[in-house]
């Protein structure tokens, strides 16, 4: 087996080369059986199907290196595994975690969580545990890249961003595994290679070479050990939201839709809000929280979501009943991602005289909440209006203090405060009987930058 996972660096990688003598009507039944063979064959995959097939690469790989740290704790192989390289391995094992979680939390569902061990000496064999470590990282970023490339087709640029944020880490994963081999430089790869056409092929592979479905031993995600994740950082995607539109070129309008019966539609901006969506803006805000609706319903990162002026509604079966299973976006955090080492986002302490936030009713003689949960205060009209209209469940905590900022969609300066999934601002003299808050454009934001419909 270490062999045949040689030659994922160093062949032309066509698939006739690689899977060359190996029986293709047996592969085609596994691979139907685990919902594989449609999206290996094609390269029109949708957003959902890799991200299952990255779940599942993320949760073997979780798998197999806690049997590896395991048995390295333990003595098991033919050379001593230094203390510090056994930590590199548990963070590289927690950084997998974290990226299985990030696409559990997207809604995808790994195609399967039980794998099997083709070749049992990298649990005993130092050089080939390191030599599979190498061969596999190289196909995990080549499937990364050949998810980013897809992403981009889609025009879903956030995407692209966490397939190469991802890649990045496996890149350094590769790097520390060559340096502990010690046969070659460890950062030797200028430009990564892009071995695949679809994400599919990717998992192909690791089928063909028998990690999943094959004759070696069976292991279950986690896989022994515990995970541990106290040391590694940048824990979620963050950083500048990602625009792949040409400077000067405007983001496509989105498309106006038809009327549909038992919906409501806005000619204000040609879309409907239907069913459970309805529902939600109907009973927690309607226009002054939401807005106007920008696009119909639509499937983005796996699931139903549809953009109004100020919120995203997500469906999320089963998660909220009493809701209609709607949750709103994270919107405030997407549009201030790498913001956070600037002055309003860094952790405040409490204002003096402040009531730490318990969850429960803020009387009105309190003047300023600090919230522990992100470090931030919540004061005067800002927490009236917080309290209100909404809450956590609409607003969601506050992730800075608050500040002056100019607005994008009129130029002028107003006094803003950044939560999770909005932003609320100042407009003296606007709006009295609601403190003179009004909620910033966020959907209307981050449908700008990502060019969506």
């Amino acid at each position: 087996m270490s062999k045949a996972l040689e030659r994922l660096t160093t062949a032309n990688m066509s698939r006739r080369t690689l899977f060359k003598g190996v029986g293709a009507l047996g592969a085609g039944f596994m691979l139907s059986r685990l919902g594989l063979l449609r999206v290996a064959l094609a390269q029109d995959e949708t957003v959902a199907e890799i991200a299952n097939i990255a779940a599942t690469a993320e949760s073997m790989a979780v798998t197999l290196l806690g049997g590896a740290i395991e048995s390295a704790r333990n003595g098991g192989y033919d050379r001593q595994i230094p203390g510090p390289v056994i930590d590199i391995l548990e963070a590289a094992r927690a950084t997998e975690q974290f990226h299985l979680e990030y696409l559990l939390s997207a809604g995808a569902q790994p195609l399967t969580q039980t794998f099997t061990v083709p070749d049992t000496s990298i649990l005993s064999s130092y050089d080939a545990l390191f030599s599979t470590i190498v061969a596999l990282e190289g196909a995990f970023i080549a499937a990364y890249i050949a998810a980013a490339r897809r992403f981009a087709e889609l025009k879903q640029t956030e995407l692209v961003k966490v397939a190469f944020q991802i890649a990045g880490t496996e890149a350094e994963h590769r790097v520390l595994a060559n340096y502990a081999l010690g046969t070659r430089p460890a950062n030797d790869v200028a430009f990564e290679k892009a071995l695949f056409n679809s994400v599919g092929e990717a998992a192909e592979l690791l089928q063909r070479l028998g990690y999943i479905g094959g004759d070696g031993p069976s292991v279950t995600y986690p896989g022994p050990g515990t995970i541990r994740t106290a040391g590694v950082i940048e824990t979620v995607p963050g950083g500048p939201t990602v625009d792949c539109m040409p400077p000067g070129m405007p983001a496509p309008a989105p498309a106006p839709a038809q009327p549909k019966p038992g919906c409501l539609y806005f000619l204000e901006t040609g879309h409907n809000v239907c069913a459970g969506f309805r529902a939600f803006w109907e009973h927690f805000g309607g226009l002054a929280i939401f807005g106007y609706p920008l696009t119909e319903e639509f499937v983005e990162n796996g699931r139903t979501v549809q953009y109004f002026e100020r919120a995203r509604f997500e469906w999320h079966p089963g998660a909220a009943p009493d809701r209609w299973d709607v949750l709103l976006g994270l919107l405030g955090r997407e549009v201030t991602a790498g913001r956070e080492n600037e002055p309003p986002f860094r952790t405040a302490t409490p204002c003096p005289g402040a009531h730490t936030w318990d969850g429960s009713h803020v009387p009105d003689h309190v003047e300023c909440v600090y919230f522990p949960q992100t470090g931030h205060n919540l004061a005067h009209g800002f927490l009236r209006y917080w309290q209100m209209f909404g809450g956590v469940p609409i607003f969601g905590y506050p992730i800075s203090e608050e500040f002056r900022e100019r607005n994008p969609d009129n130029g002028r300066e107003y006094t803003v405060q950044y939560f999770e999934r909005a932003r609320l601002e100042w407009h003296p003299g606007e709006w009295p009987e609601r403190w003179d808050i009004m909620l910033g454009r966020i959907g209307a934001q981050v449908l700008a930058t990502r060019g969506r419909r």
